[in-house]
């Protein structure tokens, strides 16, 4: 029982999955039975359909066992024997099974369609036809659903004639078709009849003559395959009628180039550039192909220009119009006009809204950069840059830190398994410092702590954590951690020595800061008052008033020129006098 079992996972899909189930009964196509035992016989098969509906399947494959006990040779039990082979990946016994309920009922359409269906899972594709060529004659009127499988199967076995062969004939059945029409004519190139694939698309041509495409599609095949002589009175016509027919005008300039006729060529480009009937896709594309070639930059830039006074669906031409002049250093007056363009299309357009912001950034426009930034979260709330960027315009260039904190915090909302890493650490980073600012430490700790866990090598809020710890003389083995994974990584970082050197003064290792101390101010004299003060506090520390009180003086001076002096600093110089 316990491989029958393995039923309940594999068979349910494949009995549900094959229209033919369902059409298995008990009729006149099975073996003449005496009476008694048909009657067992109808009954265990009618109890094998019902345990299958209720997916009682192990019971079902028993139930089917004693039919095939009554009579072994029964078509229907062995077409459901062959369905539980193939869900146990027994595909010979399947198909011993599926032979036996094809020669006991040979015109049961759907046995002979299961035995071609496995011929050609099974990659046996001679067989295959043979089984459909052989349903067709039983089967005449079926030749609408068979045709289509004979196609697929001669495409594999590279029978290209019989594959054109069983279009023509589908084609009586359902119509002419485009689809039709375009198979025959590749199997034609693939035999090498180039006059087949000439004569197929030219009697499409003429079934729908008031149809431009197929006149198009027959000017591309000659162009592609040594007629080009027809091609451009074909196009010229469709045109003449239909002077904005986009794929003409697209296959037209296709022609010109490949005749290497540069002035038509660039001439149709440009039609095509300015037609409404063609899509962005393919104005992209043959923008990009202009600049591939190393068109002339002066020219593909004023046609850039003119297609972009068009209607269009897309911000797509935009988006490489500017690409294109970013990369030819245009100056932001000519690229700002069409980024704009792009957002009056596709407001939620990023990387324009980006490119807009990073100008600003340049510029110095805060105000800018705020705005930039605010309309980039209500179109794009899910980009973290515009709330980073809108938080640092309003803290350091505004003075707005309450709503800079308040953009943040939007900005954590945000926050998914999808974000930057990088991002939501310099968020978290930024929020820290200015929660710090503001007086909010322990809010400021958590998002310190939150920075290094999206980022533990982030060496700037190691160094910031650091410094707040050393501040608040709170958890200084920590602090000193974090502040030596930060010079290790920068060994001449003026601030992130200055960090460490107050660190080690805070746990009372005076030498030790004053060694690391020197090498802030030998690295970088211009820090200002607060490096040299700590100097001064780590000689006084050492009992060097001397000294302690040169680098204070120094201190004081620098804030006195800023038009800021501590006074707690001014008592320290007091006390020593």
């Amino acid at each position: 029982m316990l491989r029958l079992q393995q039923l309940l996972l594999v068979l349910a899909v494949l009995l549900t999955s094959c229209g033919t189930v369902s059409r298995s009964v008990v009729s006149n196509e099975e073996v003449a039975l005496p009476m008694p035992e048909q009657r067992k016989y109808e009954y265990y098969f009618l109890e094998t359909l019902r345990l299958e509906q209720l997916e009682r399947y192990d019971e079902a494959f028993e139930m089917l066992q004693h039919c095939l006990a009554i009579c072994p040779s029964a078509p229907s039990a062995q077409y459901k024997m062959a369905n539980y082979h193939f869900a146990f990946n027994e595909k010979n016994k399947a198909a011993e099974a599926l032979f036996c309920a094809v020669e006991g009922a040979p015109d049961n359409y759907w046995y002979r369609q299961r035995l071609a269906s496995y011929y050609q899972s099974n990659r046996e594709y001679d067989k295959a036809i043979d089984v459909i060529e052989d349903m067709q004659k039983r089967f005449p009127k079926r030749n609408g659903e068979l045709l289509p499988a004979l196609v697929g199967l001669y495409g594999h076995t590279k029978q290209y004639d019989k594959v054109i062969d069983a279009l023509t004939r589908l084609e009586v059945i359902i119509g002419k078709s485009e689809a039709i029409s375009m198979e025959k004519v590749r199997n034609f190139l693939l035999m090498g009849n180039t006059e087949g694939a000439f004569g197929e698309v030219e009697a499409l041509a003429a079934e729908y003559p008031d149809n431009s495409y197929y006149r198009v599609v027959l000017a591309e095949v000659y162009m592609d395959y040594g007629r080009a002589d027809k091609v451009e009175p074909i196009l010229l016509g469709v045109l003449a009628k239909d002077p904005d027919n986009g794929p003409a005008k697209i296959t037209l300039a296709e022609y010109y180039k490949q005749q290497a006729d540069t002035v038509k060529y660039l001439a149709m480009v440009d039609s095509v550039m300015m037609c409404a009937e063609v899509n962005d896709e393919v104005k992209v594309r043959m923008m990009a192909q202009l600049i591939a070639e190393d068109t002339d930059s002066t020219w593909v830039m004023g046609l850039f220009e003119r297609a972009m006074t068009c209607p269009m669906q897309s911000a797509r031409l935009g988006h490489l119009c500017a690409q294109y002049m970013i990369y030819l250093q245009q100056p932001e007056e000519r690229v700002r006009p069409i980024l704009l363009r792009m957002l009056e299309v596709e407001p939620d357009h990023v990387p324009a809204r980006s490119q807009l912001l990073s100008y600003a950034a340049m510029r110095g426009d805060m105000e800018e950069v705020v705005s930039i930034c605010s309309e980039g979260i209500d179109y794009s709330p899910e980009v973290l840059e515009f709330y980073y960027y809108k938080g640092v315009g309003l803290c350091y260039f505004m003075d707005r830190p309450e709503e800079a904190l308040e953009t943040y915090r939007q900005a954590i909302r945000q926050i998914g398994e999808g974000s930057d890493a990088q991002m939501v650490t310099d968020i978290y980073a930024e929020m820290g410092n200015l929660l710090q600012e503001l007086g909010q430490i322990e809010e400021s700790y958590a998002c310190y702590e939150s920075a290094l866990g999206y980022n533990p090598n982030n060496f700037l809020v190691l160094n910031n954590y650091a410094y707040l710890l050393a501040e608040k003389e709170r958890d200084l083995e920590k602090a000193e951690q974090m502040s030596r994974l930060a010079i290790e990584a920068e060994p001449d970082n003026a601030t992130y020595l200055d960090t460490y050197a107050w660190v080690l003064y805070k746990l009372h290792r005076y030498e030790e800061a004053l060694a690391y101390a020197e090498r802030a101010v030998a690295a970088d004299e211009q820090l200002g008052d607060v490096l040299y003060e700590h100097v001064g506090d780590i000689y006084h520390g050492l009992g060097n008033t001397a000294q302690a009180l040169y680098y204070w003086r120094k201190a004081i001076n620098i804030q006195r020129e800023e038009g800021v002096v501590d006074k707690n600093l001014e008592k320290k110089i007091k006390r020593i006098k």
